[in-house]
């Protein structure tokens, strides 16, 4: 346990009765049904399916299946309200463990239904499917199935196995996933029980040893300690009685920080609902498995006015939470508005007045003021700001990158970063990196420097899902040159700030334009010769690109280009990227990918601007005010006002864009 405040133990003491009276999804009053659905271990092919069908009970019955998988029961009801099982291979189970058993229930009634499953009640609606999560004990009688008359024991969902005992050693902490035959999750006690985007289940150790309870099985035992590790995979079958063990000396695959290149996930909910309330100290030991060394714990709202570790940064802004053995962590902010977009900020030296605005049922139930001035002032207490999951997926047109509706994606970062209140964008997150990349490429190509960061938006608190949100922290991350510098929050604030880093969920990339490196700006003449050499290490990359503002200069499937780059009369930009596909065991829940921020190649002292971004720039400003106009939320009384502030703010921008091809170096 870490040392906290009075009233953060405090917090963490109400957090619990919350989940105690709630159970999953505690502190939320009205959590939408889909989030219960996080708990589905076939969340992914249903999602899948249902992007298809547009129908989410076929959906789900399509990822079960006729013959659903281990530790899945699948419960009919007829029409007539009669009620049947379809179960797979049983579960083992082991004396003192609790096994985890899903039930969908999977109705045909043309009404709404209520099923009992043990002492949870499933709500159906018509023709559509229900869920509840179990804990089946290997003394427990049959799960117990009641709908009015009818009734139903469902036996064979598990089978008791003998006992043994599995010993892990890691010298530095680590992640480990143990998995029986049938895909059955072990889990040492007093640890939060994890599965990743993948389903693969997952938890993490302290240096030492720890023990678990196993059954005496063949087991899967995967050792893995961030990306900075190569992996260790190991099948051990301890006999009943009997202990096996299994050590992880991880060796590096690289050594960023020998070379002065620090890691941060800017990112991270310690608590947000779901299913667990989390001690800092689980993050700290999370963050040692990781080999994380900057780990930033948001505290931000979710869908009320409950925000989540609000107590923990107040009671420690401006001051790290711990600082040791290479890892630094820091309580921050993420400012939450689902029309405008999502801000978090590192290095805060207080807390701002306003901490989210747009959610009904709040104090601050308006899209106001516009998200420049939670920018503007956030950057007025000493953060670093940059703006989080920019886009959900790319659409089908080349003008339609962000989704209609209140869909969290940064659509004013497009005007606060003309404006000059925004530092960065989050190129790698939990949402699409491709999205981002073309977000991030036509601003950049309005002479616009913005650094690229990393924010991977996990729920600690969150045993599965939604996609990566069950996953570790710094699955995703971005790297910052220190110069020399220890590691610091300032330190890393300051690299940010001078454009010094890239992104990566894998591979390492390094971009050297005639000797200078990410967020150098050098001013050439028409005609100068560019020496660039970029190059990737590490596995999973199909693909390493040059990019420059109009287009790719370079590309190979090798790991290395040197490209040589004659200056014409514009302003340019320069960035590496690295892209593969999603089979690297080394990446969690997305295509292999890194970036790097640009260097900037001023022009005889001017900046890049090319028109053709400046009016894809003005096109997503007028949809942002098309859609604030039909959709946002202002006060009655003063919509007028409140919608021409943020017009006026994007007006501001316009007059920015419309100027881009004639502005000088700064």
């Amino acid at each position: 346990m870490l040392d906290q405040p009075p009233a953060v133990l405090e917090m963490l003491a109400r957090y619990e009765r919350m989940r105690r009276e709630q159970g999953f999804g505690w502190g939320e009053e009205d959590l939408a049904e889909f989030w219960g659905w996080a708990r589905f271990s076939r969340l992914g092919p249903a999602f899948a399916d249902f992007a298809v069908s547009q129908d989410w009970a076929a959906a789900v019955r399509t990822a079960v299946g006729d013959h659903p998988p281990a530790g899945v029961v699948r419960i009919l009801v007829a029409a007539d309200g009669s009620l049947s099982a379809r179960t797979g291979p049983p579960r083992p189970v082991v004396r003192g463990v609790t096994a985890q058993i899903e039930v969908i229930v999977d109705s045909a009634a043309d009404d709404d239904v209520a099923v009992m499953v043990d002492a949870q009640e499933v709500a159906v609606p018509p023709a559509g499917a229900g869920f509840v999560l179990l804990g089946i004990e290997a003394d427990a009688p049959p799960i117990a199935v009641r709908r009015g008359g009818h009734v139903l024991a469902v036996a064979d969902a598990v089978q008791p196995v003998a006992a043994a005992q599995l010993a892990l050693t890691s010298a530095d902490g680590a992640r480990w996933s143990v998995v029986d035959p049938t895909g059955g999750a072990w889990f040492p006690d007093g640890v939060p029980q994890k599965w990743d985007a993948a389903d693969v289940p997952f938890f993490h150790t302290d240096p030492g040893t720890t023990l678990l309870t196993v059954p005496a099985l063949p087991l899967l035992v995967v050792a893995a300690r961030g990306l900075e590790f190569e992996r260790q995979e190991v099948t051990v079958e301890p006999a009943a009685g009997t202990t096996a063990t299994v050590e992880y000396a991880a060796e590096r695959r690289f050594d960023p920080a020998a070379d002065g290149w620090y890691g941060a996930d800017l990112h991270v909910h310690l608590n947000y609902s779901g299913d667990y309330v989390l001690h800092p100290a689980d993050a700290a030991r999370m963050q040692r498995g990781e080999g994380l060394h900057l780990l930033h714990l948001t505290a931000g709202n979710f869908t009320g006015a409950l925000v989540y570790d609000r107590e923990l940064l107040e009671h420690t802004v401006g001051a790290d939470l711990w600082h040791a053995d290479g890892m630094l962590a820091r309580a921050g902010l993420e400012f939450r508005n689902d029309l405008l977009g999502h801000v978090h900020a590192l290095g805060l030296g207080g807390v701002p007045e306003v901490l989210h605005t747009g959610h009904e049922g709040t104090p601050h139930p308006w899209d106001w003021p516009p998200n420049t001035v939670a920018c503007a002032r956030m950057r007025d207490l000493d953060a670093v700001t940059a703006y989080a999951h920019p886009v959900v997926a790319p659409g089908d047109g080349p003008d339609d990158l962000f989704r209609p509706g209140r869909s969290v994606e940064a659509r004013e970062l497009v005007a606060d970063a003309a404006l000059g209140v925004v530092d960065a964008i989050d190129l790698a997150s939990n949402f699409d990196d491709a999205g981002a990349v073309t977000l991030y490429h036509h601003l950049l190509s309005c002479g616009l420097r913005l650094t690229a960061t990393a924010g991977s938006d996990v729920f600690l608190s969150f045993a599965r899902g939604p996609a990566p949100a069950s996953n570790p922290p710094g699955w995703c991350r971005v790297y910052g040159h220190l110069e020399g510098a220890s590691l610091s929050v300032a330190a890393f604030a300051a690299a940010v700030r001078a454009g010094r880093t890239f992104v990566t969920n894998g591979p390492w990339l390094e971009l050297d334009v005639d000797g200078h490196g990410p967020g150098a700006v050098l001013d050439v003449a028409p005609g100068d010769r560019l020496h660039v050499r970029v190059r990737a290490t590490g596995s999973g990359v199909d693909r390493l690109v040059l990019h420059g503002p109009d287009g790719d200069l370079a590309a190979t499937t090798g790991s290395v280009i040197e490209h040589d780059l004659v200056v014409g009369n514009q302003g340019l930009w320069l960035a590496a990227a690295a892209y593969g596909g999603r089979d690297d065991p080394h990446t969690v829940g997305a295509p292999v990918f890194a970036h790097t921020s640009p260097v900037y190649v001023d022009v005889s002292g001017r900046r890049v601007g090319r028109p053709a971004s400046a009016r894809w720039c003005l096109r997503q400003l007028d949809l942002l005010q098309a859609l604030a106009t039909a959709e946002g939320r202002f006060d009655p009384r003063q919509r007028d006002a409140q919608l021409g502030d943020l017009i006026a703010v994007l007006d501001r921008a316009r007059d920015s864009y419309r100027a881009v091809g004639g502005r000088p170096a700064e």
